[in-house]
């Protein structure tokens, strides 16, 4: 019965070295270490690599009393009910190297080594990142940084060449309008008009009725669609022409004549125009 105990002891010490280096803890693999010093030093750790708070001094040294064994065994054992391990465990067990007992508690402190540890990774990874580039700068920062004076020059160009110009200007009167008359408004002075956009529209109406078919309830025959869509962008673009009609054009001074003035004026002296137009052409 002993030397079957002691096989399965081995096994099980073997499996907790392979599971800690798995882990990460390659100490447990020099052969001059006793195997109190490979798994009490491969649970110390994977308790700190945890980042849990705890209020225990987990200080490990290779071949220490037994006074210090006594002492670092208890702790350990303190430890896991804090980190709510499932597995319990007695300081007389780690001593005395029970490795059946000691497995399932090191399996458990690898396993959420591991979880913390992919937690962590990221921020451990842009931390580390931020720290180089305090100091240091890769090829690609210093190319980086040598073009961008040069492109920042081209960007302000580019913007500078295309920012929207003011074409029109409009009436005070527009100021006290509504919300949206405003919003319109200042868009046509940068010759922007938007509003009702007929080809929307016309897909939307699409859309729907291939849903609902022209004799469903709630359906619109295909022609009355159509004609309501017509009436809508002819009122839409009546609109836009009269809020044109109120504005005055922008050529770098103030108080330009409105294109609704000048249309006027020169409606008035069409015959006079005409006029002048037969005498010149006779002579």
């Amino acid at each position: 019965v002993e030397s079957r105990e002691d096989e399965e002891q081995n096994v099980k010490l073997l499996e907790t070295v392979d599971l800690l280096l798995a882990a990460g803890y390659f100490r447990a693999r020099i052969k001059g270490l006793s195997p109190f010093d490979k798994v009490v030093g491969g649970m110390t750790w994977c308790i700190t690599s945890c980042d849990i708070d705890l209020d225990v001094d987990l200080l490990f040294q290779e071949n220490s009393t037994i006074g210090q064994k006594i002492s670092l065994t208890e702790k350990i054992v303190a430890v896991l009910p804090k980190m709510k391990c499932p597995h319990r465990l007695e300081p007389h067990q780690i001593q005395g190297l029970d490795f059946i007992h000691i497995f399932p508690v090191v399996q458990w402190l690898v396993k959420k080594a591991i979880e913390t540890r992919e937690e962590m990774g990221d921020y451990i990874r842009e931390f580390s990142v931020s720290q180089f580039n305090k100091n240091y700068s890769s090829p690609q920062d210093t190319e980086f940084d040598s073009r961008k004076d040069r492109c920042k020059t081209s960007i302000l160009g580019v913007k500078n060449t295309y920012k929207p110009k003011r074409i029109y200007k409009k009436p005070e009167s527009f100021e006290i309008a509504d919300e949206e008359t405003r919003v319109k408004t200042t868009l046509l002075e940068y010759g922007w008009q938007y509003g009702y956009s007929k080809e929307q529209k016309e897909k939307k109406d699409a859309k729907k009725s291939n849903k609902k078919t022209p004799g469903a309830e709630g359906g619109r025959p295909k022609s009355e669609s159509i004609d309501s869509v017509e009436e809508e962008y002819i009122i839409e673009q009546k609109r836009i022409n009269s809020l044109m009609s109120n504005m005055a054009a922008m050529q770098g001074k103030e108080g330009s004549l409105s294109s609704s003035l000048v249309g006027s004026i020169v409606g008035l002296q069409s015959e006079e125009i005409s006029q002048m137009a037969s005498e010149y052409a006779e002579k």
